[in-house]
């Protein structure tokens, strides 16, 4: 059981290290990647070790300097200055986060669109000055492509999405999935796919009057296989949750009633046209190829064009090899 868990904790460490994010004991647990566990460990299911166990074996794994800790945090060896970089990086996603709440007020009565989760470095509270702000849209069952062309229309009225040169502080709306394809397993690189399984598990619910996030969770019961501790996001501050406003939700039921149906259809049929050519020959190459990092289909829509997982799971198994 020990060494099980040393090996686990340390590739824990070492997937976060890339990211300069240091973890405390309660986050090293939650994420602990593949740790020792029953195979038959199912979604809400108690895991087979628990807390006060684990910071037992923390404690060993520290007084044998396998790992460090410094203001409560926990890293790999040598690493402390991660300690600062996390700090720093907290107060800049917060920052961003509230640009992500005025966002998504903009768009929730948007026609279809049923929630909004903050993912990528802001979700994961790894915000840089620089970055901008990725948003997971889920949309309503065969209405994906209207709801991009709303959510990136209302945006750019509003001078808050991703253009051109423009992405510090704006929103990057470039994956979206309607309800009936929240399962993503297809879509990793591999089947341990590190970095996607942590993405899965890193998103802030901002917009979610329909609780779309546990359903989210629940079709990507695949990841409890790499992390069975795993917890659902949903202590949000409520300062940033939103609910739809009275106004908005006649708005958007009166249009999401008149586009029901077979008119609904030939409507998603002529914004699909329209959008698919504006997009760039890349990007529909890369689709029409297999290729993982841009799905353009009728249920889900992602342009990643320059995907990163493939050289995060290379950079980690690396790192492994380096502190064993």
């Amino acid at each position: 059981m020990e060494k099980a868990l040393l090996e686990s904790i340390q590739k824990t460490l070492a997937y976060f290290d890339s990211a300069d994010y240091p973890l405390t004991r309660e986050e090293v647990y939650s994420f602990l990647w593949t740790p020792p566990t029953p195979n038959s460990l199912v979604w809400g299911q108690a895991p087979a070790m628990g807390f006060a166990q684990f910071l037992e074996i923390l404690k060993q794994v520290q007084d044998d300097r396998k790992v460090e800790t410094k203001f409560s945090y926990y890293f790999l060896p040598g690493r402390a200055g991660t300690v600062e970089a996390r700090r720093a990086r907290l107060a800049e996603t917060e920052k961003k986060l509230k640009i992500a709440r005025r966002a998504a007020k903009k768009i929730r009565s948007a026609p279809f669109v049923k929630a909004v989760f903050v993912c990528n470095s802001v979700g994961m509270e790894q915000a840089k000055e620089e970055s901008d702000i990725d948003f997971f849209i889920v949309a309503a069952p065969r209405r994906v492509w209207l709801a991009r062309f709303f959510t990136n229309l209302i945006l750019r009225l509003w001078g808050l999405r991703v253009y051109g040169q423009k992405h510090k502080n704006r929103v990057c709306l470039s994956f979206y999935a309607d309800s009936e394809h929240l399962n993503l397993e297809n879509l990793r690189v591999a089947d341990d796919d590190i970095h996607f399984a942590y993405w899965i598990h890193q998103m802030i619910p901002i917009y979610d009057p329909g609780n779309y996030y546990a359903n989210f969770l629940a079709a990507n019961s695949w990841t409890k296989k790499y992390l069975p501790n795993a917890l659902a996001r949903f202590e949000v501050v409520s300062r940033l949750r939103l609910r739809d406003s009275r106004l908005g939700k006649i708005w958007k039921t009166i249009w999401e009633k008149m586009w029901a149906g077979t008119y609904g259809d030939l409507i998603e049929g002529q914004v699909k046209a329209l959008q698919m050519a504006r997009l760039m020959f890349s990007l529909k190459e890369k689709a029409a190829a297999g290729d993982k990092s841009v799905v353009i289909s009728d249920g889900i829509l992602k342009f990643h064009e320059n995907d990163t997982r493939a050289k995060y799971r290379e950079e980690w198994k690396l790192k492994i090899t380096n502190y064993q």
